[in-house]
C-alpha cells in the first residue's frame, strides 16, 4: 500500500518521533512509505527520516515555519495569514502532484494544519492520527469542522483516545482505530548499557515536555517550592522545546520568573534544546508527567524502560496503563 504521512514539523517532539517509527514499521512491512513536510525548517526530523531511508519530500522550503499567532500585533498576525495562504496554493499544487506520481492510497495527518491543506478525493483516504485525549471542549468550533468534514478515518493512541473521538460526535466507532505508541526497547537496553550512571546523594526529579501549559511545569513549580520548604536536597530537570508560537514562547518566559521569584534557580535547570533525552532519563532518580490531557504519552513508557518510577495525572489511557502495572506489582508480589 502506497502511504503517506503530511507533516508541519516545529520541533521533533515525541509526536514526530512516533509518526516517523510508525512510518518504520509500516516500510518494514513491506508497504511503500513517504513523509512529507510543510517546509522542513526542522534539521533533526529531516535528518531523523532520511536516516531512515524512508522516502520525504518537503513542499516548500523555508528556514522558519508560519505560524499564525506568532505575535500580538494583529498586523502581523494579518500577514502570517495572508503568507500562509499565498503558499497555501503552491503546497497544494505540489502536493497534489506528488500524490498522483506515487499513486497514494492512505494519507494520515495528525494536526488541523496539514488536514486543511487536502482535498477529498477518491484516489486516497484521508486518516487523522489523534494523539492527544482529543477532548472536545478543548478544541476551537472551526477544527472541530475541519476534522469531521475531512477526515475519514480516525486512529488514536489509546482506547480512551478511541472513546473521545467517537463521545465527541467526530466518527462512527467502526471508523476510528487504535495503533499504540511504540518505543524501541533495544535501543534503550543498549544506551544504559553503554552509559553506567555514577549517582550522588541528590535526589535528581525529570519532568519531560514541550513548554505548554497543559504539559503542567507550574505543579513542578509548586513541587519544587514544597520540597524546598522541606529542606530537601534536590535537583529538578524540565526537558522540553519551546514552539515557535506566542503561547509557548510567552509560557516558557513564565516559568523562568516564577524560578527567579521563588529562588529556585539552583533547584531547578531547564532543557531547551536536547539532542540526547535519554541521557536525562538515564541519570533521574523519578519521573514525573503532571500533563493534564494526554493520549499515551512516550515519556512514561520510556520512563518505565528505564526501570524509573512514574508520577503523573491519571488522564486519557496513563490511568490503565498504571492499572496494569500496580496489578502485575501485587501479582509479581503474590508468587
Amino acid at each position: 500500500m502506497n502511504i503517506l504521512f503530511l507533516e508541519a514539523v516545529q520541533v521533533h517532539g515525541g509526536a514526530r518521533k512516533s509518526t516517523v517509527e510508525l512510518a518504520e514499521r509500516l516500510k518494514k512491512q513491506n508497504h511503500n512509505v513517504h513523509i512529507v513536510d510543510f517546509w522542513g525548517n526542522c534539521t533533526e526530523f529531516v535528518d531523523d527520516v532520511t536516516q531512515r531511508n524512508i522516502n520525504l519530500k518537503i513542499l516548500l522550503n523555508r528556514n522558519n515555519p508560519i505560524i499564525i499567532n506568532s505575535s500580538k500585533n494583529p498586523l502581523v498576525i494579518l500577514k502570517n495569514i495572508v503568507d500562509f495562504y499565498v503558499q497555501r496554493k503552491e503546497m497544494q499544487k505540489n502536493l497534489e502532484k506528488y500524490i498522483t506520481t506515487n499513486k497514494i492510497e492512505l494519507i494520515i495527518v495528525n494536526n488541523s494544519k496539514t488536514l486543511s491543506i487536502l482535498k477529498k478525493s477518491e484516489s486516497y483516504k484521508i486518516i487523522y492520527f489523534a494523539r492527544g485525549w482529543f477532548n472536545l471542549n478543548s478544541i476551537p468550533k472551526l477544527k472541530r469542522y475541519i476534522f469531521k468534514s475531512k477526515a475519514e478515518y480516525f486512529i488514536g493512541v489509546s482506547e480512551s483516545t478511541r472513546q473521545a473521538i467517537f463521545s465527541g460526535g467526530f466518527s462512527k466507532p467502526e471508523n476510528i482505530y487504535v495503533v499504540h505508541n511504540a518505543i524501541d526497547i533495544d535501543k534503550i537496553e543498549s544506551y544504559k548499557v553503554n552509559n553506567p550512571v555514577t549517582k550522588n546523594n541528590k535526589l535528581t526529579i525529570l519532568h519531560c515536555g514541550g513548554y505548554l501549559k497543559e504539559k503542567g511545569q507550574l505543579l513542578t513549580i509548586e513541587l519544587a517550592k514544597k520540597l524546598k520548604a522541606a529542606e530537601v536536597d534536590f535537583e529538578i530537570i524540565i526537558v522540553g522545546a519551546i514552539y515557535d508560537h506566542l503561547d509557548s514562547q510567552e509560557f516558557y518566559k513564565k516559568i523562568n520568573e516564577l524560578i527567579d521569584q521563588n529562588n529556585l534557580g539552583n533547584n531547578i535547570k531547564l532543557v531547551t534544546d536536547s539532542n540526547d533525552p535519554y541521557k536525562y532519563f538515564n541519570e533521574t532518580d523519578i519521573v514525573i508527567h503532571p500533563s493534564y490531557t494526554e493520549g499515551l504519552p512516550r515519556v512514561v513508557m520510556e520512563a518505565l524502560a528505564f526501570k524509573k518510577p512514574v508520577i503523573a495525572n491519571a488522564v486519557g489511557e496513563l490511568l490503565t496503563l498504571f492499572c496494569i502495572i500496580s496489578q502485575v506489582i501485587y501479582q509479581t508480589l503474590m508468587l
